[in-house]
C-alpha cells in the first residue's frame, strides 16, 4: 500500500502534503495585494500574468528535464491538462465580467460556497464521503469565509447575468478542484500546472480577441507586479497546490482555502492601509475555526488516510 511523506501508521495525518497546502495558500493570498496595486483591469493582468506564468514555468520545466529526462510527460499523459485548462480559461474571466457586472462582494460569497460543491462532485468522480460532523465544520468554514467578504465590501449588486457568471465561474473552480485530483495520478505537478497555465493562457487571449477587449496599457510597475504574481503566487504558490493535491482528498484544499480571504485583509491592511473591520475578525475567526475542526474531524482523518492509501507510488512528483 502507498505510503506518502510523513504520515502516520495509524493514518491520522500528512504532514509535508498539509504544510504544502498551508504555505500554497498564504503565498498566493499576497497575489490579491499586488492585483489592487496594478493600473490594470482585471481581465488583462489576468492575461499578462498568464503568459508570464507559462514562460517563467516553462523555463523551470525546461531545466527539470534537463537534470532528469524521466520526468518527461508522454503525449497522451498531456490530455490530463486538457479539461482543468479550459476551467481555469473560463472561470478567470467569468468572476471578472461578473465583479464587473454586480459586485466583488457577491463573487466573494458564491466562491465562498466552493466546498460545498466539490464535497458533492467528489462521491461520484472520487468516492469520498465525509461525515456529517466534517459537513458542518465546512459550513462554519464557509460562513465565517462570507463574513470576512462581506465584512470588506461596500453591498451587493444583484444583476442577474452577472450573478449567473459567478455560478457558471464558481461550478467551474469546483470541478476543476475535483479534476485536479484526478489529473495529478497522471502527471508531474510542474508539467501539469504548465500544461494548464498554457491552455488557460490560449483561452483568455482568444477571449480577448473576440470581444474586442484592450490588452491594456502596461507599465514598467504593472509588469513588475504581473512578474511577482506570475512567479510567487501563480507559480510557487500553485505548484505547491498543485504538488499536494497528490495525497491529499480533494475535500480538504478548497476548505483550507477559506483561510485566503483572512490572510488578504490582513495583508491589505498592513500595506494597503485598507480598513478592517469588526466583521472581518468575527469572520475571520469563525473561519479559522471551521477550517481547523473539519481537519481534525474524525471523518477528516479518515479522509486524509483513504487519500493517503490510495496514492500510487508510480515516482510522479
Amino acid at each position: 500500500m502507498a505510503r506518502s511523506p510523513t504520515t502516520t501508521e495509524s493514518g491520522e495525518g500528512l504532514g509535508i502534503p498539509l504544510l504544502a497546502m498551508a504555505s500554497s495558500i498564504f503565498i498566493m493570498s499576497t497575489g490579491l495585494v499586488a492585483i489592487k496595486a496594478t493600473t490594470l483591469g482585471g481581465l488583462q493582468f489576468s492575461l499578462w500574468r498568464l503568459w508570464v506564468g507559462v514562460a517563467a514555468l516553462g523555463l523551470v520545466v525546461v531545466w527539470r528535464l534537463a537534470v532528469k529526462p524521466e520526468a518527461r510527460p508522454s503525449l497522451s499523459s498531456l490530455r490530463w491538462a486538457i479539461v482543468p485548462g479550459l476551467l481555469v480559461a473560463f472561470a478567470q474571466p467569468a468572476f471578472v465580467v461578473a465583479a464587473k457586472l454586480t459586485s466583488v462582494t457577491d463573487v466573494a460569497l458564491l466562491t465562498s460556497l466552493i466546498p460545498l460543491m466539490v464535497s458533492v462532485i467528489a462521491i461520484p468522480m472520487l468516492g469520498e464521503r465525509p461525515g456529517a460532523r466534517f459537513r458542518l465544520w465546512v459550513v462554519v468554514a464557509v460562513i465565517g469565509a462570507a463574513l470576512v467578504a462581506y465584512g470588506g465590501s461596500t453591498g451587493l449588486g444583484g444583476d442577474p447575468l452577472g450573478i449567473a457568471l459567478a455560478c457558471a465561474g464558481m461550478v467551474c473552480w469546483a470541478f476543476y478542484m475535483v479534476i485536479l485530483k484526478v489529473s495529478r495520478a497522471h502527471m508531474d505537478a510542474i508539467a501539469l500546472l504548465w500544461a494548464i497555465l498554457l491552455i488557460a493562457a490560449i483561452g483568455v487571449t482568444l477571449y480577448i480577441a473576440l470581444t474586442g477587449w484592450d490588452s491594456g496599457s502596461v507599465t514598467t510597475r504593472d509588469w513588475l507586479l504581473i512578474a511577482y504574481v506570475a512567479v510567487i503566487p501563480g507559480g510557487v504558490g500553485l505548484a505547491l497546490m498543485t504538488w499536494a493535491y497528490r495525497w491529499l482528498p480533494a475535500n480538504i484544499p478548497p476548505l483550507m482555502q477559506r483561510a485566503d480571504p483572512v490572510l488578504s485583509s490582513a495583508q491589505a491592511h498592513w500595506l494597503l492601509s485598507e480598513p478592517v473591520t469588526a466583521l472581518h475578525f468575527v469572520g475571520g475567526g469563525i473561519a479559522i475555526v471551521g477550517v481547523v475542526g473539519a481537519v481534525l474531524d474524525r471523518s477528516g482523518r479518515r479522509l486524509l488516510a483513504d487519500a493517503r492509501d490510495k496514492a500510487d507510488p508510480t515516482g510522479i512528483a
